[in-house]
């Protein structure tokens, strides 16, 4: 049996993360930028959730978007920060709905009025490429599709991009591939 020794943590105030090892740069492969969903879990949230109790748990989750569920577990669309910031919610209360009656449905972008990536395409992109068309659309994420087997694979993200390219962004600020690309290319 090996006696293995314990140290003191008094001078550590630092915790790795998967980014500080990968370089990832504007001709990295695109999938390097993508959250894959065969990898990790997708964000969800039900259709009929309050919004503000949703923006509540995504601020304090730290999370910017989620895909929204119905109850039956069909996909309707997704909801971020962006449509769930206080003004949007206190708009809907202006139009007659008390505060916790404003849902994530009523403030959602529908599977209609999004666009996304084809995986088999990604997989032979650049991140410079992902950068460049999503900054001509001004969004902030992006769903993958994997259209051979008719599902969502993953989702892109302007803030895991920034992160990933290790470009100086605000936590709290709304960051967008407008914000990453005017800094790439600025």
């Amino acid at each position: 049996m090996k006696n293995l020794q314990l140290f003191d943590l008094d001078l550590i105030d630092n915790i790795i993360s998967p980014e500080d090892f990968n370089q990832t740069s504007l001709m990295s492969p695109a999938t390097a930028i993508f959250t894959d969903f065969k990898k990790h879990k997708a964000l969800i949230i039900e259709d009929e959730t309050p919004a503000g109790e949703a923006l509540k748990l995504m601020v304090k989750t730290h999370v910017r978007m989620k895909i929204v569920m119905s109850k039956d577990n069909d996909f309707m669309g997704i909801i971020s920060t962006k449509e769930l910031n206080e003004q949007t919610i206190v708009t809907a209360i202006a139009k007659g709905s008390e505060r916790h009656e404003v849902l994530v449905s009523d403030l959602m972008v529908l599977r209609s009025d999004l666009h996304a990536f084809d995986f088999n395409e990604l997989e032979t992109a650049t991140v410079n490429d992902v950068v460049n068309v999503l900054e001509n659309y001004g969004l902030r994420h992006c769903l993958v599709l994997d259209r051979e087997h008719h599902h969502i694979r993953g989702v892109i993200s302007s803030s895991d991009i920034a992160r990933k390219l290790h470009l100086p962004i605000d936590i709290f600020s709304k960051t967008s591939f407008s914000h990453v690309f005017k800094v790439i290319h600025g």
